[in-house]
């Protein structure tokens, strides 16, 4: 699948590697769901999910303890260091959003990066990723909405769970309980992010959603005593919780997500005088064999 990012000159440089390690050479920030630049974005999704995922839990006749409405209360679910936060790569399925191109690449004074991707969800090292087109408040009626809620809530605890079918019954037959966890971090990690306000409809933007809890959450796994074939795995997930960073300019949570050289196809601009400063970032880097173009 084929994503445009629209980025000013001097970021898309720096999204370029310096003597990286092969299959690193492109990195991109990720910033954490409860950083961004519209504080009411956070609470925006969570609020789309409860309203429909109670009516869902109430109509399927499910017990109350097995329940998980209740868990989508904003407040709390940023306290809760255990929970699977969404770290946000903003991309688009168009090359020529006049929108974004003024306000993310610099009054068109920057570039648009032509990204393809095999896999549309998988595993980035220990994480969860999922590439999700964002859902605007009047793109969807609310018989979509509930649909949309019921699919994600049948398909939330496999995907949570690695795609693990029998460890996923296993627990719905000993654990039932934190079963249905499961699925209310799924909602919260991969379906919550994807709503936006009509305020935004004109970026058409999608999104890379990384899952990955807090770095606190690193106190628990310290003191968590498990199994022993469960680890090597453990290990993993502390190594990339740790690697959560802080911006130096505004203290906001990011990840350093990172892409080999083939995923960068080519790269648009809109002038000739920016053609010529990306090529010779590209010389510098070592990867002059990208071309660039001018979108008229």
């Amino acid at each position: 699948m084929i994503y445009y990012h629209y980025t000013p000159l001097k970021a898309f440089s720096s999204i370029l590697q310096d003597n990286p390690t092969k299959g690193k050479e492109i990195c991109f920030w990720a910033t954490r769901y409860d950083c961004f630049r519209d504080k009411t974005e956070y609470k925006h999704g969570i609020a789309k999910i409860y309203p429909v995922l109670d009516d869902f839990e109430v109509q399927s006749g499910l017990q109350d303890d097995r329940k998980i409405a209740h868990f989508f209360n904003p407040t709390e679910i940023e306290r809760a260091l255990g929970l699977p936060v969404p770290y946000v790569i903003s991309i688009s399925a168009r090359k020529d959003n006049e929108y974004m191109w003024e306000n993310y690449s610099d009054n068109s004074q920057g570039v648009v990066l032509e990204l393809e991707f095999n896999n549309l969800k998988g595993l980035y090292e220990s994480a969860l990723y999922s590439i999700e087109p964002c859902i605007y408040d009047s793109d969807m009626t609310n018989e979509e909405l509930h649909k949309l809620i019921k699919d994600k809530y049948q398909e939330g605890t496999i995907n949570m769970l690695y795609g693990n079918k029998e460890l996923a019954l296993a627990l719905l037959v000993t654990a039932p309980q934190d079963f249905v966890k499961f699925i209310a971090m799924y909602l919260l990690a991969f379906v919550a992010p994807r709503f936006k306000k009509d305020d935004f409809a004109l970026e058409e933007e999608t999104r890379i959603i990384i899952s990955s809890p807090k770095l606190e959450y690193i106190n628990l796994l310290n003191n968590l005593q498990m199994p022993h074939e469960m680890e090597d795995f453990v290990e993993k997930v502390k190594s990339f919780v740790n690697c959560e960073k802080q911006r130096p300019d505004n203290n906001n949570f990011f990840r350093e997500i990172f892409m080999p050289i083939s995923v960068l196809k080519q790269i648009f601009v809109k002038k000739d005088i920016q053609r010529q400063a990306v090529e010779d970032i590209l010389r510098k880097k070592g990867f002059g064999h990208i071309p660039v173009e001018i979108m008229a």
